[in-house]
């Protein structure tokens, strides 16, 4: 998919990161509208999950957060509570992985297509393991705010992965503090330093390569094991396809999965996409139906939750509908449950 990161624009942040940041901050009670009005993007565009923002933009839109909440620490705080939640989200599906150190590897693995203004690695045979931003020399400082984010994103990590707080040695950055040090010192948990050689977060080993409670090789398989057909298309020439594909999933749980509103996050009429999707071998209805019963089928290997659920994570406003398709789909009705 990345053709060995060729076909990412640089110095850009994807704005499927940037939405799932927004749902984030509207949980906690910002205005949603107001946020995308301030930082000129529109609905459209963000609904596209290919569509990239340029640094500045991505600068931007930080400060407007802060301005927003009044609060110059508020991407912290964004940092821990802007997690993925469901298979909608791309990589979701690492927290699958053995432990906290290969959750790590996969989410630097997949860098390229959250963001590619500072580039990360983990080197796991540190003593501690720690991570590594390697930011622009005369970016540094301009990229401060976006650097902080991300450090507070992996620091959530272990939150996420294995239910308690990262056992932080140290989190160093190179930027000089822009607010009170203290304020730091309490989101990470750990002696902060600024004004150092490079950015680093280190971490206790015994953390790192703990086992993981969440470790599913079977559903990790599985979810990778999704995305083949649509890579095949895209190889293939089939990019209408591929890309709606990759659309629908990112979309099904957030509005109505309708075909003008995907022509309109690709720039093009709903005839002409229509017209493209079935030139390319799949008709709009029939790829709906197979991104749902593709993600229908994580969600069931999961066994986490409810039918309920599931029906909203498939774009169903209601049960009833979604049992009237999954009979459709098997000839029976659902009927196992999560725990």
């Amino acid at each position: 998919m990345l053709k060995d990161g060729t076909a990412i624009a640089p110095n850009t942040m994807s704005a499927n990161l940037a939405v799932r940041i927004l749902r984030a901050a509207v949980a906690e009670g910002g205005d949603r509208q107001a946020m995308i009005a301030a930082i000129g993007l529109d609905e459209t565009r963000l609904r596209n999950p290919f569509s990239r923002i340029s640094a500045p933009v991505a600068i931007r839109f930080f400060k407007m957060l802060q301005t927003h909440f009044n609060d110059p620490a508020v991407h912290l705080r964004l940092g821990e509570t802007a997690a993925m939640q469901n298979f909608s989200d791309f990589g979701f599906a690492t927290r699958l992985e053995t432990d906290l150190g290969s959750v790590i590897d996969a989410h630097i693995h997949i860098q390229a297509l959250r963001q590619t203004m500072v580039k990360t690695q983990f080197i796991a045979s540190g003593k501690p393991p720690y991570i590594l931003w390697e930011c622009p020399a005369d970016r540094i400082n301009a990229y401060a705010t976006v650097v902080e984010f991300s450090v507070a994103t992996y620091a959530r990590l272990s939150r996420q992965v294995l239910s308690e707080p990262p056992l932080l040695q140290s989190v160093h950055f190179q930027h000089q503090p822009q607010f009170a040090v203290a304020r730091y010192e309490a989101a990470f948990g750990c002696a902060v330093q600024f004004g150092m050689a490079t950015t680093r977060m280190e971490i206790a080993g015994r953390q790192v390569f703990r086992p993981s409670p969440f470790a599913n090789k079977t559903l990790l398989e599985a979810a990778l094991a999704r995305y083949q057909r649509p890579v095949q298309w895209m190889i293939n020439g089939q990019t209408h396809l591929a890309l709606s594909y990759f659309y629908l999933t990112s979309e099904l749980d957030k509005s109505p999965p309708t075909l003008d509103r995907l022509a309109a996050s690709f720039g093009t009429s709903e005839r002409t996409l229509r017209r493209k999707l079935v030139e390319e071998g799949m008709p709009f209805r029939d790829l709906l139906d197979l991104v749902r019963t593709d993600l229908c089928r994580l969600y069931f290997i999961e066994n986490r939750r409810s039918l309920g659920q599931i029906a909203f994570l498939l774009g169903y406003s209601e049960l009833s509908a979604f049992t009237r398709a999954y009979k459709r789909w098997h000839g029976s009705v659902p009927s196992r449950r999560a725990r």
